[in-house]
């Protein structure tokens, strides 16, 4: 918790310096290493969807620490470590809080054949959409939409959405942009068979025997700009705070086994008005887990997020609606493929939020205050069934951001 203690310190008192450029160092004019640090602090109130009894508490939402570097002109290399949620309160046990270790995030060792063609290998994020692309420091709302990147609750990822894995991206031409990743992805030791043995579970899987029958996870994206381009980049952000014309249209599909996802995305960041800045960004998703990932039932989930930042005063009203929809509601799936009712749970929802983001230093240093509101929409309860109805509940999230990278 030592660490945890020193990043609240300096959260509260850091921003005049943490807001600069960050440490860099030349090496034999040959190599150069720069470090650099990702703190969100946040007080978060929340109510129960069963219960509506609210509880309030203090998160370090995001502890970052970033090393990268160059060495001559061609390689670069990312290593970034995280401690997130710590604090969150976990579940109704008496003190149970999360208290996460620090754990290493990226470990990105990028080539630059050309601006056409990048190759990255390591721990890499990977998402075939723009809002699970998008770096956490560089957000516009608070976080991502809360149906971005399903897909890793269930995979067995080593990070977020980290996977271990090779990953090619550029720029062709100045408007179309793509990045093809295939990784690790989920190992699922059911797809083991052996000459007509029958499928073998975790339970009569030997102990030294390992998932041998599993396909890599492929992940593709493509992106087209229609004024200037956002540069491929191996993050993408939400906000250029007028220094670049945004628009763009992106697709994207992301596959293992009989998991899929297809996905598309607008994304809209415009300098209007002589220094104001008009930004919109709308991500579509169907996701199917299939009997490879049965805990992903298939849904059509979609998001809608914008505002406006006034360059005046560097405050930015922002809106945000998203919208859940199961194939099938209140239904889970085995792992032999076989749909079992569930009523109650996998509910379909609305949420609706609304926020005021004040970014002090652009994206070095802001503050951000949002309210969503949830709403469950099928909350009928069966006869033969104790689990509870769900309410419409809501969040409420305040949070102090420092970068500097």
């Amino acid at each position: 918790m030592k660490n945890t203690s020193l990043l609240a310190l300096v959260l509260c008192a850091g921003v005049p310096v943490l807001a600069q450029a960050p440490v860099s160092l030349n090496i034999a004019d040959v190599a150069t290493v720069k470090a650099g640090v990702v703190g969100q602090l946040q007080f978060q109130s929340n109510t129960d969807p069963v219960m509506q009894g609210t509880s309030d508490a203090f998160v370090i939402r995001r502890a970052r620490l970033y090393l990268g570097g160059t060495v001559g002109d061609k390689i670069e290399f990312t290593v970034d470590t995280d401690q997130p949620k710590t604090g969150l309160p976990t579940s109704n046990t008496n003190g149970a809080q999360t208290s996460n270790s620090m754990v290493l995030q990226d470990v990105v060792l990028t080539y630059k054949f050309c601006k056409e063609f990048f190759l990255d290998g390591g721990i890499l994020t990977i998402d075939p959409n723009h809002d699970g692309l998008a770096g956490a420091a560089r957000l516009y709302g608070n976080d991502t939409s809360a149906y971005a990147s399903l897909q890793n609750s269930a995979v067995n990822t080593v990070a977020g959405n980290r996977q271990v894995g090779l990953s090619a991206r550029g720029l062709l031409g100045d408007h179309f942009e793509y990045h093809f990743g295939v990784t690790n992805g989920q190992r699922v030791n059911a797809n083991d068979t052996v000459g007509t043995v029958p499928t073998l579970t975790a339970a009569t899987q030997p102990t030294s025997t390992i998932s041998s029958n599993n396909a890599m996870k492929v992940t593709i994206r493509g992106q087209y700009d229609l004024f200037d381009n956002e540069g491929a980049g191996y993050t993408t952000a939400e906000e250029y705070f007028g220094h670049k014309k945004i628009a763009s249209i992106g697709a994207g599909y992301d596959r293992q086994d009989e998991y899929k996802q297809t996905t598309g995305d607008l994304f809209v960041d415009m300098p209007v008005n002589g220094g104001d800045v008009f930004n919109f960004e709308a991500n579509y998703w169907v996701y199917d887990g299939g009997t490879f990932i049965p805990s992903l039932l298939k849904q059509k989930d979609w998001s809608i997020q914008t505002g406006y930042l006034f360059g005046g005063t560097h405050i930015a009203p922002i809106l945000r609606f998203e919208q859940k929809r199961y194939d099938n509601p209140g239904t889970t799936m085995s792992t032999t493929g076989v749909s079992t009712t569930s009523v109650g749970s996998n509910l379909n929802e609305d949420r609706q939020c609304i926020g005021l983001a004040y970014f002090l230093k652009e994206h070095r240093a802001n503050f951000k205050l949002f309210y969503n509101n949830i709403k469950p929409k099928n909350n009928t309860i069966g006869a033969a069934t104790t689990t509870p109805a769900q309410n419409s509940y809501h969040q409420i999230t305040a949070q102090f951001q420092i970068a500097a990278w």
